[in-house]
């Protein structure tokens, strides 16, 4: 038993690495070398499991990306209502920002995903696009011919949430006088996504009951 356990836990560790060398060095210290050190695993046995260091990069990525996992995790039923919706999507970027703003691997990988071209994190952002999309074609009947644009809502307030958990975390100070540091200004944060999308979905309902 303990053989067969040992080459998930080298693999699981080489991945481990791949995050921890990325909050070290960023996207640019990433090498094969850094990373089969700091996993304690010699570089033809990673070359063994993920065959090159793009696959271990896919790994990592695949796994640290849980954008996908949550749209596929999503309870919502097969018919769900307007109401249903606004609130999956205010708690989905409410979600996405506590996410974001406490975990800074995944503020390294998002640097590295709008910094550089990478066909890794293309496939990645292809991915999760897709499965956004779906969630706001349930949509489409309640802002059709309204003049407003969720997707348009949606890209700016995850834009806005990317690019405040990023200034924050590179210690720039506030922003518009807001500190993400201080609690009553987070929680000011999450009450103005769900108030900016529940405006969007007010002002639909009334266009088009014009």
């Amino acid at each position: 038993m303990p053989g067969k356990r040992n080459p998930e836990d080298k693999r699981s560790r080489l991945i481990e690495s791949v995050g921890a060398t990325l909050k070290e060095h960023g996207y640019h210290g990433l090498t094969l070398n850094k990373i089969a050190l700091r996993a304690g695993v010699s570089k033809p046995m990673a070359y063994e499991y993920f065959a090159n260091f793009n696959g271990l990069l896919k790994a990592y990525i695949a796994g640290k990306d849980t954008w996908v996992a949550y749209f596929q995790s999503l309870e919502l039923p097969e018919k769900p209502t307007t109401t249903e919706l606004k609130t999956c999507f205010i708690k989905m970027l409410q979600d996405q920002f506590r996410y974001f703003h406490q975990d800074k691997e995944m503020q390294r990988l998002v640097h590295w995903q709008v910094s550089e071209f990478n066909p890794l994190m293309r496939a990645t952002c292809e991915n999760r696009e897709r499965e956004g999309l779906r969630l706001l074609e349930l949509v489409d009947g309640h802002f059709r011919n309204s003049g407003i644009s969720l997707k348009a809502v949606m890209a700016l307030l995850v834009g806005g949430i990317y690019y405040n958990v990023l200034h924050d975390s590179a210690g720039l100070g506030t922003m518009a006088g807001i500190d993400l540091r201080i609690d009553k200004d987070f929680d000011l944060m999450l009450k103005t996504i769900a108030q900016v999308i529940g405006w969007a979905f007010d002002a639909a309902e009334l266009a088009n009951s014009r």
